[in-house]
């Protein structure tokens, strides 16, 4: 009789090897294509969002949500997230496919670079923040078009609002992107972050809606980039560095101190780009 054939130690642990190199090729590979497929849905998503917002202003006279109560709206109709939830149903493009819900709720519950903001604490059915929910994207309050009567709204000054849909150079003002929280001011001169922030716990310190707001909107969710769309309702995918050389509001000074060639970055954005 014929003396079956078998594998030898040594082949099976070429086998092995050979499995093990493949692997250690294929896995980052597929990981790649797994975050350009999110970062793909999360372009569509604000796209849809761009279209969501000139929804409403055609149907308001070109004007934005209003952002605060005023004329015959409550604070909970004016703020954008109740204002546009005739214009759309399901809630899941609120979120871009790179985050994920990570806190239970709470008053103000801050998302970071993989987590999403929110839930929030709903409190008494009279809150006018109770349809916050949850998500991953937020406004630049600075397109809003607060009432004719406010000369601030959340202590900031109305003359800077864009208002309406209809502006010059709309493709450089952005109008919903990829964010900490769900809104923010940003300032020509709001500092980066010292640190890269941390994937799923935001410090405030490094910023909030109200100062450093520029850092609600400088994490490196998608490869050292954000997605946004701006007020024309192209999109974009902005490089970190770039932010500040955008045209967040009426007078904001895209020439301002983080555009100039001295400018010292943090290490951790330094090897980002700055065009866009």
């Amino acid at each position: 009789m014929k003396k079956r054939e078998a594998f030898t130690l040594v082949e099976l642990l070429v086998v092995i090897a050979i499995i093990a190199l493949l692997m250690a090729v294929l896995v980052p590979a597929l990981q790649k294509a797994r975050r350009i497929a999110k970062a793909t849905v999360c372009r569509s998503n604000v796209k849809q969002w761009g279209l969501i917002f000139h929804l409403y202003a055609q149907d308001h006279d070109s004007k934005l949500p209003q952002s605060i109560a005023g004329g015959n709206l409550t604070a909970q109709e004016a703020y954008w997230i109740v204002a546009t939830l005739p214009y759309y149903k399901a809630k899941d493009i609120r979120l871009c496919p790179s985050t994920k819900i990570v806190r239970e709720p709470a008053s103000r519950s801050h998302g970071s670079t993989f987590a999403a903001w929110g839930p929030f604490s709903l409190g008494a059915p009279s809150d006018w923040w109770a349809d916050f929910d949850t998500g991953s994207y937020g406004v630049n309050e600075w397109v809003a078009c607060p009432p004719p009567e406010a000369n601030t709204y959340w202590g900031f000054p109305t003359k800077n609002a864009w208002r309406t849909i209809n502006v010059q150079g709309s493709n450089r003002i952005p109008l919903f992107l990829d964010c900490i929280y769900v809104d923010g001011f940003p300032l020509e001169d709001d500092k980066p972050p010292s640190d890269e922030p941390p994937p799923y716990q935001w410090d405030s310190s490094d910023g909030d809606w109200y100062v450093n707001a520029m850092n609600m909107f400088c994490m490196p969710r998608h490869e050292g980039t954000i997605n946004g769309v701006f007020l024309d309702t192209s999109v974009g995918s902005i490089p970190l560095r770039a932010l500040w050389k955008l045209k967040w509001h009426r007078f904001f000074n895209t020439n301002g101190p983080w555009t100039k060639r001295h400018a010292h970055w943090p290490e951790w954005l330094s090897r980002y780009r700055d065009e866009y």
